[in-house]
């Protein structure tokens, strides 16, 4: 996935946040980023400096713990290859984001107000996807046939 112009890292700044490349082959710093998907709790971003992976593990029914990871070169040492700071601060600030956002719906679910409606073809196909193969390995693991999912967009 391309990144913006003059961008070649998620930093702050977009300049790469470690000096030494995330593998030997890699010689040009303007790669973008692959994202790597494993759901329904994985997902990755890889750059030319750096990798992030993210783990959310469901705790309880209104609990979920993430887990960020950080990846550089193993020969990168830290103060010397790269400022910690630098390289975390993106991330650690979009988390932030993403749990307040996260504690807000979940407040507004419990309301007894609420009311479910469909998820949004747009900017949920994510969660889509993953209520599609949680129910169909329900389906499975309890015997019947899977039963196509129909969706109102």
């Amino acid at each position: 996935m391309p990144l913006l112009a003059n961008t070649v890292s998620s930093t702050m700044s977009g300049k790469a946040a470690v000096r030494r490349p995330l593998c030997d082959d890699i010689r040009e710093p303007d790669i973008g980023t692959m994202l790597l998907f494993h759901y329904p709790t994985t997902w990755n971003h890889v750059f030319a400096d750096h990798a992030i992976s993210f783990r959310v593990l469901p705790i309880s029914p209104l609990e979920t713990q993430l887990t960020t990871k950080w990846m550089v070169h193993r020969d990168a040492v830290e103060g010397v290859d790269y400022d910690l700071k630098t390289l975390t601060e993106v991330w650690l600030a979009t988390n932030d984001q993403d749990r307040r956002i996260v504690e807000e719906n979940q407040f507004g679910i419990r309301s007894p107000a609420y009311e479910p409606g469909p998820y949004s073809a747009v900017h949920e196909g994510g969660t889509a996807q993953f209520v599609d193969w949680y129910c169909s390995m329900a389906e499975q693991r309890l015997g019947g046939d899977a039963m196509p999912l129909t969706r109102v967009a």
